[in-house]
Formats: C-alpha cells, structure tokens, sequence
C-alpha cells in the first residue's frame, strides 16, 4: 500500500499541508522539522506523485535535450555527461534528435513548450535564427551545448580557434611548412569557419603562405575526407602534412593518401580533431585534439540548473581547455 502524506503527517505531529511543502521545498518550517520530515519520508519510502508535485511547484522536473545525432560518439558524449548530471538533481531528459535540420529543431522547440519543461539544453549544431527567436518567445530557461551564440544565452564550448592553431603549430614546430586543410563548412562557424582561422593564424604566424585551394571543405564524414584528400594531391602532391577538422575526416585522408601510393606518416603527416574512437583504430593511430564531451555535458547541465534556480552565473560563457593527443600519425623533418 503507497504511503501517503496523512501517513507522515501522524508521525511527525504536523498537518499534511505543512508535510506538502516542506516536501516540495517550500521552506515555512523550521530546520528541525523539515529534517524530521524527510527522515520519516525516507523511512516509510514515500515516493511522491510528480504530477501533484509540479502543479504545488510550478516545476516538472524534466529537461528537454535537443541533439543532432546520438549515433555520433561526440554527441553520445555529450548526452552522457548531461545524463549525469541531470540525474544527480533528480531531473529527468526528453531527447530530441534532429538530424541539424531546422524544421526539426522548431517542432522539437513547440513540443518541450507543450510539455512544460523546466529547461532546454541545445546541441545541435548551428542555432538558425528561426530557433534563436523561438526560444526567447518560450522564454524557458536554455543553454547552448558546444556552440557559441550572439544572443545572450549562456553557453558551454571549446575555444576552437584556439585549439586547431594548437593542431597546426604542431605540425610547424615538427618541422612542416607545407599544411593543407580539410575543413568543416565555411558557414558553420564553430567547427567550421573557426578552425579554418586557426589553421590560417597559426601559418600567418610562422611567416608561412596561406593557399586558398589547399583548404578543401568536407562534412567531418569518412568519405568527404578520401574525396578532399585526392583532390588536395591533384592540387600539390609536394604538401608534407594536412590538418583535417575532424578525425573521420583524418582517417578519410590516411586512407587516400596510403591509395596514391604514399605513406603515412613518411610522406605526409595527419593531424584530427574530436579524439574519436576511429582516431585509435586508424592506421596508423591519428593524433588529434581531444574535446572534453562529457565534461561539456556536465557544465550545460550544471548551469542550466542555476539559470532555472534563479541563480547568478559567474560567466554566461563557459569556454572548456582540450588536449592534444600524440600519436603515430606525424614525423618530424
């Protein structure tokens, strides 16, 4: 037989009204009682009726996540980390996988509005300006995952300019003067048009030519890596390194450059970016930048909390260091 707050209410001494709020955080009793409350709470195993709860609240304790793809393990990552956390505060995710299509994204939007969620964790990639008006008419408390945005909603990602200069320098100081690029897109600014300036800071740096048609654009995918790579050594097959965007994208390039008869990394070194598990399957073992996935879950979720809490952030904008991975894919000259 449930227990009910009547139940707890005779052992404590106290109404069921005032067991009500003291169990949904409502603090209008004292410290002695609230703590009696929930020691006989807990030694009964009450479990308290959610819908009841949120309608005392105004809460559902339920966080709405809105993901590209949970088939990436960059992205699976992610939605770890929030899971974690989410969990410690006792909330519970309504994952919405999108694919990074926008009508999508807008539909998922309209439909955690439908369910009252406290909250909404965005990482899906680019944040269309569709979706940015969206979320600030819902007015539901959100945080942007691995993508910085202009409007003024806190966010949690990684300094990608910064990083993919590290990426680029590395091959530099290991003596290479000849880098091509495969980027992400140009119009994605995060892992895209940014760690194309990273690449082009850190050659502009060294006093070492920026070629435009080095720099091949792909889809962070496998194949897009192959196809960018023989077209890179149609252009010059005279470049020592490449510094692909992503590690799908440096297995792609190993794979065709070991096709037109080179080796790696004797004739051409390769540096990644993510650290995904296909960067250690590769052969040879790619080095890469490592993002910290999870640790990027476990931020968004901590500062959304804090946002639907009420609390002051000390920073809107949250930017999470990476490492850099040696592996087998670079020689120096």
């Amino acid at each position: 037989m449930a227990v009910t707050l009547k139940d707890i209410a005779e052992r404590v001494g106290v109404t069921e009204s005032t067991i009500s709020r003291v169990l949904n955080g409502i603090p209008k009793a004292s410290k002695e009682t609230r703590d009696e409350i929930f020691q006989v709470a807990a030694e009964l195993g009450y479990k308290p009726n959610q819908i009841a709860r949120s309608l005392v609240t105004k809460k559902t304790h339920t966080i709405g996540l809105i993901i590209s793809d949970l088939s990436n393990t960059y992205f699976a990552r992610v939605a770890s980390g929030i899971e974690k956390i989410a969990s410690k505060y006792d909330y519970s995710l309504i994952i919405s996988t999108t694919g990074g299509e926008e009508n999508e994204e807008l539909k998922y939007i309209n439909l955690l509005k439908e369910k009252q969620v406290d909250g909404i964790l965005f990482a899906s990639g680019r944040m269309p300006e569709s979706c940015k008006k969206l979320l600030r008419e819902t007015e539901i408390p959100t945080v942007v995952v691995a993508r910085e945005v202009e409007e003024a909603l806190p966010s949690v990602h990684i300094d990608n300019v910064k990083e993919s200069y590290r990426a680029v320098k590395y091959l530099i100081n290991s003596g290479h003067t000849k880098i091509a690029m495969i980027s992400g897109a140009a119009n994605d600014k995060e892992s895209g048009l940014y760690r194309i300036q990273g690449y082009k800071q850190a050659l502009n740096d060294n006093n070492l030519a920026i070629r435009e048609d080095l720099i091949v654009e792909g889809d962070f995918k496998l194949q897009s890596g192959i196809k960018a790579m023989k077209e890179i050594l149609k252009k010059d097959d005279s470049i020592t390194a490449v510094f692909a965007a992503s590690d799908e994208m440096g297995v792609g390039a190993i794979k065709a450059i070991k096709k037109a008869g080179l080796k790696v990394p004797e004739d051409i070194s390769v540096v990644g970016f993510d650290n995904n598990i296909i960067s250690l399957a590769s052969d040879p073992e790619l080095s890469t930048i490592s993002q910290p996935e999870e640790e990027l879950g476990w931020h968004a979720m901590e500062m959304l909390y804090k946002v639907i809490n009420g609390e002051n952030l000390a920073e809107k904008k949250i930017y999470l260091p990476c490492k850099f991975i040696k592996r087998e894919s670079v020689r120096e000259i």
